[in-house]
């Protein structure tokens, strides 16, 4: 796929392949370091997708290392601050489709007692919902409902005032999801369950490994999710409880204990990570710099997989742009490097 974000000099990209030999019992193995384009290398990455596409697929946004939320155009690098307050490095940052609302978890790094607020960046604002848990927040297709947390409790705040309470919703292991209309939201956790916030009627849905849920998308005909377990990738009819796998992997082990993973908004592609130790110290432990970590996309309808990036340090967070022509993902050495390539 050809699109003109690509259009940036990355003369100066790690793009390249450096081979870094490694011992083993069949002989010498190398580990592949073909990262990609270096968008930014300061990424604050704690396990959560930290950053957002925005302008049209033109910029990424995060929150940075240096505890700000900014954004960096794809064509050249430029950054930009889109807004005053202290983002929390351990939230993610949640953006409507449409682009007309975009939040994120603020805090006071000041204060004795840190306390957060949910802040809308584009309107440069806290949301008067009080204070909240620092938690990501999950936003409505058409923006017009945000889901946050407050001790023990979870609320979504509609667009005319009103709050629904949640009665039981986790974060892990993805943020709640919100249907195409926003009247409903799907938690996931170990049982996953879909509330109507209407009435609060709650639907359990069939048991489908959702501990091993990855990425999750709502369509039309219901919500679908990217599991990894150990032997498969799986895409599921979360409504029905039907699966099909998508990739098994023939070498390495799928990354599915803290894995991330992304599916694109029309579903034609998913991205997982797959890792490889090259040089064990143990059964139990790989020696350091020795993991290889691969990102690889496979397109649904065909099966067909292939590796679009691989490095020696952990692998995090994964997002397709809107229109599944790019994926930025990050490898988190310290704070994590964003990187961005064309799907293949």
């Amino acid at each position: 796929m050809k699109t003109d974000a690509m259009a940036m000099d990355w003369r100066h990209a790690a793009g390249f392949a450096l081979l870094v030999s490694v011992a083993s019992c069949g002989g010498p193995r190398t580990v592949v370091e073909n990262r990609g384009p270096l968008l930014a290398s300061d990424v604050a990455t704690s396990g959560v997708s930290t950053f957002v596409w925005v302008s049209g697929g033109a910029e990424i946004a995060y929150v940075s290392g240096g505890a700000q939320l900014v954004a960096v155009r794809i064509a050249d690098g430029v950054r930009r601050q889109l807004d005053a307050a202290t983002p929390y490095f351990a939230a993610g940052v949640a953006r409507s489709p449409d682009e007309s609302a975009l939040y994120f978890i603020a805090y006071d790094p000041s204060a004795a007692v840190p306390r957060f607020t949910l802040r809308e960046a584009l309107a440069h604002r806290d949301v008067p919902v009080g204070e909240v848990t620092p938690i990501s927040p999950s936003i409505s297709p058409d923006a017009r409902r945000v889901l946050y947390w407050t001790a023990g409790a979870v609320s979504v705040l509609d667009a005319s005032g009103v709050t629904f309470s949640v009665p039981t919703c986790t974060a892990s292991p993805v943020r709640p999801v919100f249907s195409p209309s926003g009247d409903q939201l799907l938690c996931a956790g170990e049982s996953p369950v879909v509330f109507t916030l209407a009435d609060g009627s709650s639907r359990r849905l069939p048991d489908t490994d959702s501990f091993a849920w990855r990425a999750l998308r709502w369509n039309g005909t219901g919500p679908q999710p990217v599991a990894l377990l150990p032997e498969n990738v799986y895409l599921t009819d979360a409504a029905s409880g039907q699966r099909r796998a998508v990739y098994k992997p023939s070498q390495g082990l799928l990354n599915y204990g803290l894995g991330e993973a992304a599916i694109s908004e029309d579903g034609r592609f998913v991205a997982f990570w797959e890792t490889e130790c090259l040089h064990a110290d143990s059964i139990f432990s790989c020696q350091a710099g020795q993991n290889e970590a691969r990102l690889m996309i496979v397109e649904v309808a065909s099966g067909r997989a292939k590796m679009v990036a691989s490095g020696a340090h952990g692998p995090g967070p994964v997002v397709f742009s809107d229109d599944g022509a790019l994926i930025a993902y990050v490898f988190q050495a310290g704070y994590g490097e964003l990187h961005v390539r064309a799907v293949p």
